[in-house]
C-alpha cells in the first residue's frame, strides 16, 4: 500500500524537496531539511546527490517536477472535432505542432473544452534532459519508485483541486527560482501556465501574449511566497489545509518541493514526460457498463462461493475416504483371499449336499433299471448328469422297454434321445433319456 511520496523540484538555481506520508485521510509533510545542503554544479548533479542519500524503499512514489524553463507548452484550437479526435490527431502528427523534431522530445497532451471550442494542451521537453534525469534515478536504485516527471505547476493544480472550498475556474501564482508562474485552472483540468516577466504583476502582458481573458478566469490564489501588486481580487489562506495536506515548515509555506510531492497524490497526473504513451489505471478506464458487469460478476462469485467451498470440502473428504479405503484394502487383502477360498469350499460343500439330498442312491437307480428292463433287452451303458439319466440299450422292442421304464416311480419322463437303429441280426439299438423325480428321490434317500 502506498504510504509515502517524495517530491523533488529540479530548479535551475536551487533544488527543493518535500516528503509526504499517508495518515488515514490526509497527507502529512515531514521536515524538509533532513538532508541539509545539497551540492552540485547543475540541477542533474544535485538530483544525483540527493537521491544518493535517499535509501530505496517500496511503497514510495518519486515525483520530479520541472521548472517552466525546462519544458514547452502549446495550446491549440480545433473546430468541429471531439476531444478524442483532437487529441488523437495531435499525437499522430506531433511534429507539426512542436518546434523541435519528434525524435528529440518527450511529449504529452490532453484535450479539454473552453469557450465552446475544443482545445489541446501540448507539453514537451528535450529528450536528452529527461534521459539524464532517468539515468540518475536508475544509478541510485530508485527506478521502480519513479512515478512521474511533470511540470511543477501541475502540482499546484492538484493541491487546489483537492480543496472543497475552492471554486473553478481560477488562477494561481507560485515562484520557481525567483520567477513568478501564473497557472490557469479550468473547471476540470489544468490549462497550462505562463511565466510573469518584470517586477510588476505582468497579468496584462500574459493576457496580451496568450489572448486569454484573465478577468473571467475566477479568483487568484497566491501560493507560498508569491506576491502580486495592483491586484485586489486575491484569495488568501492556506489551500493545503483544505486539501488534506499539512505543511510543517515556515508557517505552512508552500514550496516548489511541496508542489512536486503533490504530484504523487494523484493516481494519474495530467502530464508526464516519458518515452511510451501512458495508460490510465484500470479503475479510471472502466465505463458504466463494464462497472455493472464487474458488479454482476462479484455478486455471482459471492453467491456461488459458499457452494464452491462446500464442494471443495466434499471433494477433500471423498479423496480422504478413497485413500483410507485403499489402505484398508491393502491391509486386508490376504484375509479377503482366504475369505474367497472359504466361499469356494462352502459352494462345493453345498453342491455335494444338494447331490446327496436331491438324488436317490445310485444303487436304487440301477436296481430299478434292472427290474423294469424286459428280459430280451439289455443295457450297454448309461450316464447320469444332474437329474437326467441317458441309457443306451440293445435288443427287444424300444417301445416296450420305454413303456416298462415309464411305470417306474423314479422317472418322471422317458423319451428317445436318438433314432432307433438295427444291427445285422435285426436287433434294435436306441438311446433313451430318463428324468428323475425329485420328491421320490428324497424319499429314496431316507430309506
Amino acid at each position: 500500500m502506498l504510504g509515502e511520496t517524495v517530491g523533488i523540484f529540479l530548479g535551475e538555481q536551487q533544488l527543493s524537496y518535500a516528503f509526504l506520508k499517508r495518515e488515514i485521510n490526509r497527507w502529512v509533510r515531514q521536515e524538509g531539511s533532513i538532508f541539509g545542503e545539497i551540492s552540485g554544479r547543475n540541477s542533474i548533479e544535485r538530483l544525483g546527490s540527493l537521491l544518493g542519500r535517499l535509501k530505496p524503499k517500496r511503497g514510495r512514489r518519486l515525483c520530479i517536477a520541472l521548472p517552466r524553463s525546462r519544458y514547452f507548452l502549446r495550446d491549440l484550437k480545433f473546430k468541429g472535432l471531439s476531444l478524442e479526435e483532437a487529441e488523437g490527431a495531435v499525437r499522430l502528427s506531433i511534429g507539426t505542432y512542436t518546434h523541435l523534431p519528434p525524435e528529440d522530445i518527450y511529449f504529452d497532451c490532453t484535450a479539454y473544452e473552453r469557450g465552446g471550442k475544443t482545445r489541446v494542451l501540448i507539453a514537451y521537453a528535450r529528450r536528452n534532459f529527461i534521459d539524464s534525469i532517468v539515468e540518475q534515478v536508475e544509478r541510485t536504485g530508485h527506478r521502480k519508485s519513479l512515478f512521474c516527471i511533470s511540470p511543477c505547476s501541475l502540482g499546484a493544480d492538484l493541491i487546489l483541486r483537492k480543496g472543497s472550498s475552492i471554486s473553478f475556474p481560477c488562477l494561481s501564482i507560485h515562484k520557481e527560482d525567483g520567477d513568478k508562474i501564473l497557472n490557469l485552472h479550468g473547471r476540470g483540468i489544468w490549462q497550462g501556465c505562463h511565466p510573469i516577466k518584470g517586477n510588476g504583476p505582468g497579468l496584462e502582458d500574459v493576457a496580451a501574449r496568450t489572448g486569454h481573458d484573465l478577468r473571467n478566469s475566477g479568483p487568484l490564489w497566491l501560493l507560498g511566497e508569491a506576491e502580486v501588486e495592483g491586484v485586489t481580487d486575491v484569495s488568501t489562506g492556506d489551500p493545503c489545509s483544505d486539501a488534506g495536506i499539512r505543511p510543517l515548515c515556515q508557517g505552512g509555506n508552500i514550496t516548489p518541493g511541496l508542489l512536486a510531492a503533490a504530484l504523487g497524490t494523484s493516481s494519474f497526473p495530467q502530464v508526464a514526460f516519458q518515452e511510451k504513451p501512458r495508460k490510465k489505471p484500470l479503475y479510471l478506464r472502466i465505463n458504466t457498463l463494464q462497472l455493472a458487469l464487474v458488479g454482476l460478476f462479484v455478486l455471482l462469485v459471492l453467491f456461488t462461493g459458499n457452494r464452491f467451498f462446500h464442494l471443495m470440502e466434499v471433494s477433500r473428504q471423498y479423496n480422504k475416504n478413497v485413500s483410507t479405503i485403499k489402505a484398508l484394502e491393502e491391509r486386508f487383502a490376504p484375509l479377503k483371499a482366504k475369505m474367497e477360498k472359504l466361499q469356494g469350499l462352502k459352494s462345493i460343500e453345498q453342491d455335494m449336499l444338494d447331490f446327496l439330498n436331491e438324488r436317490p442312491p445310485l444303487l436304487d437307480i440301477l436296481k430299478e433299471l434292472a427290474e423294469k428292463t424286459p428280459m430280451d433287452a439289455w443295457i450297454r451303458y448309461f450316464t447320469l448328469r444332474g437329474n437326467v439319466l441317458k441309457v443306451s440299450a440293445e435288443g427287444g422292442s424300444a417301445v416296450k422297454t420305454m413303456e416298462a421304464w415309464r411305470r417306474s416311480r423314479l422317472f418322471s419322463s422317458v423319451k428317445l434321445a436318438s433314432p432307433v437303429t438295427k444291427d445285422r441280426q435285426g436287433r434294435e439299438r436306441y438311446t433313451v433319456e430318463l428324468r428323475l423325480r425329485t420328491f421320490i428321490k428324497q424319499g429314496a434317500g431316507r430309506r
